[in-house]
């Protein structure tokens, strides 16, 4: 009896096995076997990339002052290496012979004003020819216009300052006899200051007048605008010439010291991201791994910029979206085309 009891019991143990191996597994298991990866949402802004030029500081304007009169130097008063205001006198020209023709000429104009003077009256009252009147009034004009010519020679004795300006150099001294167009001092006008610089084919194309930029002279930092740009390019480098105008008061910088320029390019739509989130795929392209409907999809990007703490990145697939979901956590472990479980940070 026992062992028929034990026959039963076996056989529906044997059954009941049977249809347990054939059970199909639950479905919602199935979704647990799915990858989980850790997403950021990054939103689309305004980026504008850095133009960066080295260049040179040169003076707005450099001035030779030359003797418009002949003459000895009677008095010279200023020195080399020193800033003068407009309208300041440098030297003085001896004027003692000018000043003895200003006087002479002065006596003749007025003698052939009195002559033009008698010569009108007699005509008016018909005792003088239209031809003596006439010859009486150019021998007026000619005496009116030597004596202008020589206040000018007078007044040419005196050299002054023609711009705040500093003396870098000085060509004479106290007692030299000048001729006339005999070079007198250098003059440089530091302030404003120019920064000259050149930009390629591709650079030039985002350069406009008036632009803003900054400068950085040894440890100085200024800002300037694009007064110049060239219309041609040199033949030889196909690069354009620039020219920043800067402020410089205190003539602080000088001319001739290296440069560094940077120039804000027109703002374009760009997203900056961490540089961690690159990656590459199996064709060794750059890219971004993002989230469209839990399904991995790699992106191309372009890299704009790299500020040091991330990236400022485009790409044509991403133009239209004004958001994008970055995988930022498991990105290694996933490929594109693949289902996922995206978790948002």
């Amino acid at each position: 009896m026992k062992i028929i009891v034990l026959i039963i019991f076996f056989t529906f143990g044997s059954i009941f096995l049977f249809f347990k191996k054939d059970k199909q597994i639950d479905p919602t298991q199935k979704v647990e076997l799915q990858k989980k990866v850790e997403v950021e949402n990054f939103y689309k802004s305004k980026f504008s990339k850095k133009i960066k030029l080295r260049g040179f500081s040169e003076a707005s304007r450099i001035v030779t002052l030359k003797a418009q009169v002949e003459g000895r130097i009677s008095t010279k008063q200023f020195n080399k290496g020193k800033y003068y205001k407009a309208g300041v006198q440098l030297l003085l020209i001896d004027p003692e012979d000018k000043v003895a023709k200003v006087k002479e000429m002065e006596a003749l104009l007025y003698q052939r004003k009195k002559e033009y003077e008698v010569a009108e009256s007699l005509f008016k009252k018909g005792f003088r020819s239209e031809v003596k009147l006439s010859q009486s009034r150019t021998n007026f004009e000619n005496a009116l216009a030597l004596f202008e010519k020589s206040q000018v020679a007078l007044n040419n004795t005196k050299v002054s300052m023609p711009f705040d300006s500093v003396v870098e150099d000085s060509y004479v001294e106290l007692g030299d006899y000048l001729k006339k167009g005999d070079s007198i001092a250098k003059i440089v006008d530091l302030d404003p200051l120019f920064i000259l610089t050149t930009a390629n084919e591709k650079e030039i194309n985002n350069i406009k007048l008036n632009q803003q930029a900054e400068v950085k002279i040894g440890n100085k930092e200024v800002k300037g605008a694009i007064n110049y740009i060239s219309k041609t390019s040199d033949p030889k480098t196909r690069s354009f010439k620039i020219q920043v105008k800067v402020e410089n008061v205190n003539y602080e910088i000088l001319s001739g010291l290296s440069s560094e320029i940077e120039i804000l390019g027109p703002p374009s739509d760009a997203f900056f991201i961490p540089s961690s989130l690159v990656t590459l795929n199996n064709m060794g392209k750059i890219g971004i791994k993002i989230i469209r409907k839990n399904t991995v999809k790699f992106v191309a990007i372009e890299i704009i910029s790299d500020t040091g703490n991330g990236y400022w990145i485009n790409s044509k697939e991403l133009l239209d979206n004004n958001v994008v979901s970055i995988i930022t956590q498991g990105q290694d472990f996933t490929v594109d085309g693949e289902q996922v479980k995206a978790i948002k940070k």
